[in-house]
């Protein structure tokens, strides 16, 4: 037992001595690494550490977690490290103030933490597109010292862009140099770095075209010469000028080759540069400007003679080409084909040599046209004679009527033989050519002096005087324009035919044919105009052709005297169509007016009527209806009596029915304008007054005509009103009116104005048809609908159209 119990003693000491010993060791390699960390964080090996526990051992837990933050760090690990940043924070100051030099370790992390960050700030904004300045970089230059390769290579990459950006292509190489020496580090992981991989790609490749450029470009600006440059720069729009410079070493190799498209592509970059460029590069730009522009200003001002020179083998104005087309062969084959069939005599054969040598040297590729106008000069020098001949046989088929169907040209040498040209060309084309061919032969005489004989002096006068009369044709066509313009500014009258004019065309003169189109045009303007009806329609279709035929471009003026010219055809048309109209309205009217009528005296002129009625039917107007109702008074009647009611609501009936409803539409527009004059005939007999026992009711003041007939056949009429009639009547006026006014009360129910008269007839004129009532229905707008749908209906089959609008 005590045996035993010594052994287990012996044990415990045993296990504390091996446990004090263990700890012990721990702490001193602990301590030993935390030294080695204070001497050199980057050389310290934490990987065998043990974590010292967070409560009993806060101030080895606050080096551990400060040794895991820098590790984590220059791994690029930010999650990691800033988790051990937060452990040390949790253990607090108050702690780890104590440990020596752990502040100063830990502000440092702590600040290339930060540079960490604002370095990727910097990188971010570049990747987005965006330039880092010189400045920015200096605010972050911590970021060179951190131990992290990934912003080691931001930082350098960005600082090496930088100076390229200023065109410091040396200092940039020279910052990209750390950035290759981290790219070859197998422990960094370039491709985390999002961009880093392409960019150094595109840098290294500007560095080794930068190799090459300098000295080609050196050997340029000394020589004058360029054998190109086949390496592409990558572009790096903040600085563009070494592209610049390559695009000027390929222009410079041939610039009738490629310089345009060179130059285009400087000025673009120009565009966007901001660095001013070196003094070399802009006088080689201005060369390369001159090149380009000279044989491109060259080559237009040649191709416009050219233009000029297609149609006639000549060159109508002064135009000036040169022979200088060093990068456009083509181009001087056609100045020596121009100038040498210009100058046939003097010049056509040297030019045909320096066209042969010219394609033998070059072989420039030619179109058919200038292959026809090298055969033609050919054919000018090696052919005189022959052409002479065929001039000749023109010119005797030209001579009886000016025409000739022969073919002939206007190069010669013969300065006689190209005036007769010019007089065949210049007569038969007079309109397009006689002036300037006139003039054509003012020079050849200038230059020449050639003696002409009579023939030929006679077509040459002719000429001049056909151009001078076409002219003056012109100015009279002028001079009558003038004059018909305010004579037809008014517009056309809506109502009835244009009016002829009888005056203007005796006071102007105009000719069947005028070279100018417009003239001609105007000409026929004021010919259909002056008689529409008859001429106008024959001169618009004229017009119109011309203008189709040359698309003719009219002005203000002449537009709105064509646009009359059309209104008035229109009117024209419109109104024989109106006065078709009326005519059909006016037979339909006749057939109806006169089968009412009698109607209408049928049912007056009963076996009941004990005095006759006379029933008539006149027209009024175009479409108007008037009836005329005399209802004779052959016995005595008494006023307050005067007729049957039945008698008038017959005439009322008959009106509505027989008359209205033959031809009003719903509208009743036809009713519009409907009266009735009821005018009261006394005989030629004394009137010794008259009393009546009811009123008569006729008020003071009341309108009426008095018509007073006199022996002979002479009428007065005069506009009068009554005095209060009552119950007694004075003379054979009043009894007209009493006549009048008492039928009118018979009517009124029908609602529609009536007015009264008094008719005295002289004394020849006794008893019988001179004592009645006069009835007039007035229906003026009877057959308005029907006229109007007939005149719409003949419109519409005439094709007519609506009227033209007016200017």
């Amino acid at each position: 037992m005590k045996q035993n119990l010594r052994n287990f003693l012996c044990l415990l000491v045993c296990m504390g001595y091996f446990l004090n010993t263990t700890e012990a060791q721990g702490v001193v390699n602990f301590e030993d690494t935390w030294i080695e960390f204070l001497s050199d964080p980057k050389t310290a090996s934490i990987s065998e550490l043990d974590e010292p526990d967070k409560r009993s051992q806060k101030p080895d837990y606050a080096k551990y977690s400060l040794m895991y933050c820098n590790n984590f760090f220059c791994k690029g690990e930010m999650s990691e490290a800033m988790k051990y940043a937060r452990h040390v924070d949790e253990i607090g100051k108050d702690i780890y103030g104590a440990i020596p030099r752990f502040t100063e370790k830990y502000e440092e992390l702590k600040t290339k933490m930060a540079a960490y960050r604002q370095v990727d700030g910097l990188w971010i904004k570049f990747q987005t597109g965006s330039e880092v300045s010189l400045s920015e970089l200096k605010d972050a230059e911590e970021g060179r010292t951190v131990c992290e390769k990934g912003t080691l290579a931001k930082y350098f990459f960005l600082t090496s862009t930088a100076y390229y950006c200023k065109g410091n292509v040396t200092k940039s190489e020279k910052s990209f140099q750390p950035v290759l020496k981290l790219s070859k580090i197998k422990s960094f992981k370039m491709d985390k770095v999002g961009g880093l991989k392409s960019g150094i790609s595109k840098m290294k490749k500007v560095f080794a075209v930068h190799t090459k450029l300098n000295p080609a470009w050196e050997k340029f600006i000394e020589t004058d010469k360029s054998s190109g440059f086949e390496d592409d720069m990558p572009m790096m729009d903040c600085y563009t000028i070494p592209n610049m410079k390559i695009y000027m070493l390929r222009a410079a190799v041939d610039p009738c080759v490629n310089g345009s498209e060179m130059l285009k592509l400087i000025k673009e970059l120009e565009e966007e540069n901001s660095h001013p460029i070196p003094a070399d590069l802009a006088k080689k730009i201005k060369w390369l400007e001159g090149q380009v522009a000279g044989v491109e200003e060259n080559v237009a001002v040649l191709e416009k003679a050219w233009d000029d020179f297609l149609p006639d083998d000549e060159l109508d104005g002064e135009i000036e080409f040169s022979f200088e087309y060093p990068c456009n062969k083509d181009a001087l084959v056609k100045a020596y084909i121009m100038d040498g069939t210009i100058n046939v005599c003097e010049k056509g054969a040297q030019r045909l040599k320096d066209i042969a040598k010219v394609i033998e040297e070059h072989n420039p590729s030619l179109d058919s046209e200038t292959k026809e106008k090298h055969r033609n000069l050919k054919a000018l020098v090696e052919d005189e004679e022959e052409n002479l001949a065929a001039l000749n046989k023109a010119w005797k088929d030209f001579l009886p009527d000016d025409k000739t169907s022969e073919k002939f040209g206007f190069i010669y040498c013969d300065p006689v033989a190209v005036i007769k040209a010019y007089t065949m060309d210049g007569t038969m084309y007079m309109c397009e050519r006689g002036k300037k061919r006139l003039a054509d032969i003012d020079k050849v005489k200038e230059k020449d002096s050639p003696e002409l004989d009579s023939e030929t002096e006679d077509k040459v006068k002719a000429l001049q005087a056909a151009v001078q009369q076409s002219e003056a044709d012109l100015a009279d066509l002028n001079d009558a324009w003038s004059k018909f313009v305010p004579l037809d500014q008014d517009k056309t009258p809506e109502e009835g035919f244009p009016k002829k004019d009888t005056t203007l065309m005796s006071e102007i003169r105009l000719v069947e044919f005028y070279c100018d189109k417009i003239a001609q045009t105007k000409s026929w303007v004021i010919k259909g105009s002056v008689d529409a009806c008859v001429e106008g329609e024959t001169y618009i279709k004229k017009i119109d052709a011309l203008k189709k035929k040359h698309s003719l471009k009219y002005d203000t003026e002449l537009t709105c005297h064509v646009n009359r010219l059309r209104t008035k055809i229109w009117q024209c048309r419109y109104w024989e169509l109106v006065l078709r109209a009326r005519k059909e309205t006016h037979e339909e009217r006749e057939r109806f007016g006169e089968r009412s009528a009698a109607v209408m005296r049928g049912d007056l002129n009963t076996d009941k009527m004990e005095c006759p009625t006379i029933v008539e039917y006149e027209p009024l107007g175009y479409i108007g209806v008037k009836y005329l109702i005399k209802p004779i008074l052959c016995q005595r009647v008494n006023l307050a009596k005067m007729g049957d009611p039945e008698y008038y609501k017959k005439i009322a009936s008959w009106v509505d029915t027989e008359v209205l409803q033959a031809y009003c539409e719903a509208n009743m527009r036809c009713k519009e304008e409907f009266t009735i004059y009821i005018e009261g005939h006394t005989d030629g007999h004394r009137f010794s007054g008259r009393t009546y026992d009811k009123s008569l009711g006729i008020a003071e003041g009341t309108p009426f005509t008095h018509f007073l007939g006199k022996n002979g056949g002479i009428v007065d009429t005069l506009q009068k009103t009554t005095r209060a009639i009552d119950r007694k009547l004075e003379n054979n006026m009043e009894l007209g009116i009493a006549r009048a006014w008492t039928v009118k009360g018979q009517l009124d129910f029908m609602k529609v104005p009536i007015d009264i008269g008094a008719y005295e007839h002289p004394s020849d004129e006794k008893d019988g048809d001179y004592r009645r009532i006069e009835i007039h229905l007035n229906i003026h707008k009877l057959l308005l609908d029907y006229y109007e749908k007939l005149l719409a209906r003949l419109v519409k089959e005439s094709g007519i159209g609506k009227r033209p609008p007016g200017c």
